[in-house]
């Protein structure tokens, strides 16, 4: 009955970790429109440009959270047999939640970063192009680590 539990929960998780990673991309997706056009067009930071990075940190952080339970186990999900016949497989197997947890706590690393430069920055301009530079720089981590699952 445990490892039952231990699968219903592994796939909740795996649920929530899916919808927060769409909301991340409609995250993104809006910081980084925001950030063009008030470049673009001159435009005062406001305050819902603020909330929008704020979100966009916290569906990072949210992404971490969930991501560390789902290597964790709860008791399903990855499996780490060896099969003397598919030893490339295991090796991916290893390779991919260790490559892809580095990239994405740098990603974290450089959008705090960016959150903390642009609160720092006097001047709206600076503000976006500095949420604009830092923030596109994890959207590309988080791509490039996205990308070794599907290639």
């Amino acid at each position: 009955m445990t490892n039952l539990n231990a699968i219903i929960t592994s796939d909740v998780v795996k649920i929530i970790h899916d919808i927060v990673s769409v909301s991340f991309l409609l995250l993104a997706a809006t910081l980084i429109y925001r950030s063009v056009r008030g470049i673009k067009n001159h435009l005062p930071y406001a305050k819902t440009d603020k909330y929008v990075a704020i979100a966009f940190i916290v569906a990072l952080y949210l992404q971490l959270i969930l991501g560390l339970i789902m290597f964790t186990n709860l008791g399903a999900g990855f499996d780490f047999q060896y099969i003397p016949d598919e030893s490339n497989n295991l090796v991916a197997k290893r390779l991919w939640p260790v490559e892809h947890i580095v990239l994405m706590l740098f990603a974290l690393f450089i959008a705090n970063l960016g959150l903390i430069s642009s609160f720092l920055s006097a001047k709206s301009q600076s503000r976006f192009k500095k949420v604009l530079i830092y923030y596109s720089i994890a959207v590309v981590l988080i791509a490039i680590s996205l990308l070794s699952i599907y290639a």
